[in-house]
């Protein structure tokens, strides 16, 4: 994540329990504050053809909505960091940033 950039400016409240960025989004239910992320990594299948293959993560029971923005936005990191360009975050259709 860009220091340069807020989380007021990287954070959209869409209602009183759910915000969402480019990267996921953060949901008020079941008395706590959970971060859901959706990504996609590629891998080879068949014939060396690249594979996007769908993946959901859940981090949560937080106290407050920026603790589970921090956790997402960590978790994006760790996972760019991990795959580089074999993993799509969000909506993102092309790797290359």
């Amino acid at each position: 994540m860009s220091k340069h950039i807020g989380r007021k400016q990287r954070w959209t409240q869409e209602s009183s329990t759910r915000y969402s960025s480019d990267f996921g989004t953060v949901a008020y239910r079941e008395r706590a504050w959970y971060g859901l992320l959706d990504y996609r990594t590629c891998s080879l299948g068949d014939n060396q053809v690249p594979v996007w293959n769908a993946q959901s993560m859940q981090m949560g029971r937080f106290k407050r909505p920026r603790n589970a923005m921090v956790a997402l936005e960590r978790e994006v990191t760790a996972l760019q960091n991990r795959h580089g360009k074999n993993v799509l975050i969000g909506d993102e259709i092309w790797p290359e940033k």
